[in-house]
């Protein structure tokens, strides 16, 4: 498996950029045309949290655009080491990097938050490749194959990854060394979860960023990105968010963890085309309390 993934990278590093495009968008078309796989669910869950109709055009632009972008992020995925090898500045645009400079400054490392929006890997390498100091806490895949793959071409950029079972020491050490420490916080969490609102459902969340900042005083860090049409990428970088305590530590963790979910949303709703609607974001109970942020 490591090899044809190794034999299919080298092909596609020799594309030119267009040909690359033009290759992921027909991959994205033949996934929405064809194949078709969890094309109900992204229906079904960009409807939802959309407040689309399922008959409204809209909603059909943004499914199809949706499939073209998981097709140009698998190209991506082959190409990534490639913004070692040309002047970083002519792939990706940074916005905003004297934020994370100035919470990295305070001596307690970063938190950034995240989520799998536009290419998330891209952001991460590209960040790594600016000069700051990343580690990113990364979900194992199954397929032992393609992790083994994955991690080469997201470390050979300078990121440094650990898999997210058991990783809270050497996340401690890393912010202890003054390190960024990415955490993306737009996936079902099925362990130390909070439920907090996301689109106006109930979704279960990692607590482990708001616990971290609470126990540390790590300040988080929301970078996002997206895809520009000529295939660059803008990475956006925002102010730290200042951490609230709240009367117990619960309703601090709950609280906090609802505003972090509320600047994911709002990120997600500038590019929602470029979110992973592919995931089975909500499960569970569908009534939960959920803290206010006004």
């Amino acid at each position: 498996m490591v090899t044809l993934l190794r034999l299919v990278r080298t092909l596609m590093v020799r594309l030119t950029p267009r040909m690359a495009t033009r290759i992921g968008t027909a991959l994205g078309l033949f996934g929405y045309h064809v194949v078709r796989v969890r094309r109900g669910l992204v229906e079904e869950q960009m409807s939802r949290a959309l407040d689309l109709t399922p008959s409204d055009p809209d909603l059909k632009r943004l499914v199809r655009a949706n499939f073209v972008h998981y097709g140009l992020l698998v190209v991506e995925i082959f190409r990534i080491r490639l913004l070692s090898q040309f002047p970083l500045e002519s792939a990706v645009q940074f916005e905003g990097e004297n934020h994370l400079k100035d919470a990295l400054a305070g001596g307690k490392g970063a938190l950034v938050l995240s989520a799998h929006l536009g290419n998330f890997d891209v952001s991460a390498a590209a960040l790594a490749l600016r000069g700051f100091p990343v580690m990113i806490v990364s979900k194992p895949l199954k397929a032992r194959g393609m992790e083994r793959f994955w991690m080469e071409e997201r470390s050979a950029s300078g990121l440094q990854i650990r898999l997210n079972h058991g990783s809270i020491r050497d996340i401690l050490k890393a912010l202890k060394d003054g390190k960024a420490v990415v955490f993306v916080l737009d996936q079902y969490a099925s362990a130390e979860q909070i439920w907090v609102e996301f689109f106006g459902r109930p979704a279960s969340t990692l607590a482990a960023p708001a616990v971290l900042t609470q126990r540390t005083g790590a300040p988080v860090v929301p970078v996002f990105t997206h895809r520009h049409v000529d295939g660059t990428h803008a990475i956006e970088i925002q102010p730290a968010l200042a951490f609230e305590e709240h009367e117990d530590r619960d309703q601090t963790i709950e609280y906090n963890t609802q505003r972090y979910t509320a600047v994911i949303e709002a990120a997600i709703r500038r590019h929602p085309e470029q979110w992973t609607w592919v995931h089975k974001r909500w499960k569970g109970p569908q009534l939960v309390r959920t803290p206010s942020i006004s």
